[in-house]
């Protein structure tokens, strides 16, 4: 379903659904940004890192999905830069040099998140298995993507 909600063969269709991934980005946000306020922002329980980082992660994804949002409406309603937008998209080798740079940071994050569960086993079990589940996802979702790709294609 992800997959399908960025396909670019339908470009303005695909706009509509970038659009509709922002919006619940910001729901999301938002919703963060409501949860820091009313029950996390008076907590003696957490520390600052911790009420500083659920304001921070609120706040960066709700101004991230109004970007997002403003760009999509932007390109729904300008039929001039979404032609232009289009062809940069679709363009052959800009699509190779995207597909390589997330090949890249794709291997270089998964070896280096096995590197890190060597020195946090011996500092935390807790954070190596955090970190272990990471690549456990990671392994299963590029698993699942392969076996989509690969009947789609």
């Amino acid at each position: 379903m992800l997959m399908k909600m960025f396909d670019t063969s339908d470009y303005d269709r695909s706009l509509r659904r970038r659009r509709l991934v922002a919006f619940g980005l910001l729901a999301v946000g938002i919703t963060g940004i409501v949860c820091y306020l009313l029950l996390i922002h008076d907590s003696d329980v957490l520390s600052d890192y911790a009420r500083g980082f659920y304001l921070g992660a609120a706040s960066g994804m709700t101004i991230g999905a109004v970007v997002l949002l403003a760009r999509m409406q932007y390109l729904l309603t300008h039929p001039e830069a979404r032609k232009k937008a289009k062809i940069q998209e679709q363009d052959e080798r800009e699509k190779a040099i995207i597909n390589q740079a997330f090949q890249f940071a794709g291997m270089f994050t998964f070896f280096a998140a096995v590197a890190s569960m060597f020195v946090l086993a011996a500092v935390s079990k807790t954070a190596a298995l955090a970190v272990f589940g990471v690549v456990v996802v990671y392994a299963v979702t590029w698993l699942i993507a392969n076996l989509y790709l690969s009947k789609k294609l």
